[in-house]
This record gives structure tokens, C-alpha cells and sequence, in this order.
């Protein structure tokens, strides 16, 4: 299958959810800048969203340069992945409303966590395809992401669980910030190569 298709319909999509993401940022009907700053939650909400797409598309990014190929599993279990993300606006906007909100902070946690899932299994899927075409160096890349060891090892995965579970029920309003925190972490620790893979190939 060809890999440049793929991506392509891959940036169109997470490019139309970030489209639709600064749309639920409502021009205030008033000229007073106070109407704009009221929407703080919002924009708060949008800004974990944006930083939540980002981190994705490099990563991604990263995946799709170090595969030799795409195959209609991957090619699947990427659509499964942006399936996941599509659900994003959705939660930002709603989670937006009100960010101390149990409810929409649920709903948020849910969507983060089947888009992880889905991840985590393109992941899985690309290095095992590679592996079985011959490229153990690019399986061993690949599950080498500390994205992927920070998600896959119950060493790490146990403990977010816990905490995630408790702040939902005692302090829903830092939920967000502890999933712009995941992010922000995974996004400073890149493979060494993550910037010269598309150079070196």
C-alpha cells in the first residue's frame, strides 16, 4: 500500500480536528475584552487538545518514516487510531464548559485512554511487520519509543491507573493537566534519532 496515501489522508484528518477544535472558540457578540477572557476554560481545555495533537503527529510521524511498508493491518489499525482522535473535539468542548466537571473530565480520561490504546497497538503492529520482514533495527526503534515502554511496562502503566482513577473521583479538575503533563513528558524524550530519521532513510 502506498505509504505517502496514507500519511497524507492521515494529516488531512488530524488537521480538520484541530480545525474543528479553535471553531468551539466562540467570538464574544461584545467588544469588551472581558468576554474573551471568560472563555478561559476553554481555551485551557483547546490548548491540552492542540499540545494532545501535537505530540501524536510526531510521533507518528516517527512510525511511519521507520516502516518499510504499510499493510492493510496497519493500514487498519491506523484508521482505528484516528478513529480515537476524532473524538477529541468532543471532549475538549465539553470539558470546557466546566473544568472541575467530573462528567466531561470522564469522558476526556476515556478518550485519552482508547486513543493510548489504539497507539500503542499501531505501534505494536508496525514493529512486528518490520520484524517479520527482515528489519529487526527498525522493530527494536520502534519499541525502543518511550512513549511505548512508558505505556506497555505494568511497572508504569499500574501506577497511572491508580492516580488517574483517584484524581477522577477526588480532584477531577487537575485531571487535564496531569494528561498535558503525560504529554509534555513523552514529547521531551524522543528516540536520539527522531529528527534525522527522514535524512537517514
Amino acid at each position: 500500500m502506498n505509504k505517502t496515501r496514507v500519511e497524507a489522508f492521515t494529516d488531512a484528518v488530524l488537521a480538520i480536528i484541530l480545525t474543528i477544535m479553535i471553531l468551539e472558540f466562540k467570538t464574544p457578540s461584545s467588544e469588551q475584552l472581558g468576554r474573551i477572557l471568560n472563555q478561559w476554560p476553554y481555551l485551557v481545555s483547546y490548548a491540552v487538545g492542540y499540545l494532545f495533537i501535537g505530540v501524536a503527529w510526531y510521533n507518528h510521524h516517527y512510525l511511519f518514516e521507520k516502516t518499510k511498508l504499510i499493510t492493510k493491518q496497519i493500514y487498519w489499525v491506523n484508521n482505528f487510531w484516528l478513529f480515537s482522535t476524532s473524538f477529541l473535539p468532543v471532549a475538549t468542548a465539553w470539558t470546557g464548559r466546566d473544568l472541575s466537571a467530573q462528567g466531561p473530565e470522564i469522558f476526556y480520561t476515556g478518550v485519552y485512554v482508547v486513543w493510548l490504546f489504539a497507539y500503542i497497538l499501531l505501534s505494536y503492529v508496525i514493529a512486528n511487520t518490520n520484524a517479520k520482514l527482515g528489519h529487526p533495527e527498525i522493530a527494536k526503534d520502534i519499541r525502543n519509543m518511550k512513549v511505548y515502554q512508558f505505556t506497555t511496562k505494568l511497572k508504569w502503566v499500574i501506577p497511572q491507573i491508580i492516580i488517574m482513577i483517584l484524581v477522577l473521583i477526588y480532584l477531577p479538575a487537575i485531571q487535564l493537566f496531569l494528561i498535558a503533563l503525560r504529554m509534555t513528558v513523552v514529547s521531551a524524550n524522543t528516540n536520539s534519532d527522531s529528527d534525522r530519521v527522514a535524512v537517514n532513510k
